[in-house]
């Protein structure tokens, strides 16, 4: 869990709990991110349990980003969308302002799929790594680019297991692994 305050607003964010959520207790925050890998392999029971779960979070806002590992969004997404509780900000190839501060995400999951106009973007929130930062070697060129570009604030991923929760600051950008699985 990374916990971290920008512009007057208190966040929270997580990734990887592969259907362990109910295990975190997550303190009260003005925005609550989770970035990806909310099931084991596109269970849908678990995405449902998640859902709920993620609604019932003390926090204003709440971002979701898919992953590799929610793999039904990729499939069935027009049918899962509708299983997104309206307190739950869907974030993919999408940017959403909330109170002052910008938050966008693009998918890279393996590669990046599509970008998005992003200039002055505060918090990018990806499932996947941006390659050469804490990505064992498999993080996506693409999304390294495009954070070269957007020159966010905070770049913050999950998806690389081995690699511990940690935070590198390069160039302005502070980038965080926020993987809470553990092998």
């Amino acid at each position: 869990m990374y916990k971290f305050s920008f512009n007057n607003l208190d966040i929270v964010a997580i990734s990887d709990t592969h259907g362990g959520h109910s295990d975190i207790d997550v303190p009260i925050c003005d925005v609550l991110i989770h970035a990806g890998d909310v099931c084991d392999f596109g269970d849908i029971d678990q995405l449902e349990h998640f859902m709920v779960w993620f609604s019932e979070q003390p926090a204003r806002y709440k971002i979701f980003v898919s992953g590799n590992h929610d793999t039904m969004f990729e499939q069935r997404a027009e049918h899962l969308r509708a299983l997104i509780p309206s307190e739950v900000l869907y974030l993919e190839c999408s940017v959403v302002d909330i109170e002052g501060v910008s938050f966008a995400s693009v998918p890279a999951r393996g590669e990046l799929l599509c970008s998005v106009a992003l200039e002055n973007v505060d918090i990018m929130i990806t499932h996947g790594a941006p390659y050469g930062v804490f990505d064992e070697g498999i993080g996506c060129p693409y999304l390294s680019e495009q954070i070269k570009v957007s020159k966010p604030k905070y770049a913050l991923f999950g998806h690389i297991h081995f690699a511990k929760p940690q935070q590198i600051t390069i160039d302005g950008t502070t980038f965080v692994n926020l993987t809470e699985m553990k092998f």
